[in-house]
């Protein structure tokens, strides 16, 4: 009966996997070249993880639970101001390493072949966490709740988008004043909805 992973030692090599690849991307992901960039066996890497596949799914609920983390963060930190949660967002996801972490969720859903390996749930959990987040915000300012949806899919969409067009174009400058925009008009419709 072969040994068991090393619980206390599965979350050390996953973080080098996920600053591995965000450094080189998944394009040519092969547990090979990986194990050796990162000073360890293959047998070490399926031994923690299983195969190539759980791998990939370690890595990416890894991403989607450190940005879901910043996000309640920022819910904390806001006092229900929706504005300041996407400024805190950008501002985090616009740092290069952050950045690169969260590429990595990009290119699995650009890319058939590993896209193919995710649970169905994981593509919509992406998104629909950023629409229920800011949906209750707009919906306890008084927003009706069909309403509050889609304004939080509208802004929810346009982050992802700007997170793609920064890795697309690195055009800081210019996002950096379009999430400043979408801020205000966030803010903007949350203080015309209390004063109605």
């Amino acid at each position: 009966m072969g040994r068991k992973p090393n619980p206390e030692r599965r979350p050390e090599i996953l973080r080098a996997v996920v600053d591995e690849l965000a450094r080189t991307g998944l394009g040519d992901l092969s547990l090979r070249p990986l194990a050796a960039a990162l000073g360890v066996s293959t047998y070490t890497l399926t031994y923690q993880f299983g195969s190539k596949e759980e791998l990939l799914r370690a890595v990416l609920e890894f991403v989607e639970s450190e940005q879901a983390a910043m996000a309640r963060g920022a819910m904390r930190d806001a006092g229900g101001e929706i504005g300041r949660v996407v400024t805190a967002y950008w501002d985090w996801v616009a740092e290069p390493a952050h950045l690169a972490r969260v590429r990595l969720v990009f290119e699995v859903l650009a890319i058939p072949r590993l896209s193919g390996l995710l649970p169905g749930d994981f593509r919509a959990r992406l998104m629909s966490a950023w629409v229920e987040l800011l949906s209750g915000d707009l919906a306890d300012a008084g927003l009706g709740r069909e309403e509050a949806e889609a304004e939080a899919t509208v802004a929810a969409s346009a982050l992802a988008g700007m997170v793609l067009d920064l890795l697309a174009t690195g055009d800081r400058e210019r996002l950096n004043r379009a999430a400043g925009h979408l801020a205000k008009r966030l803010d903007d419709l949350q203080v015309a909805c209390r004063t109605r």
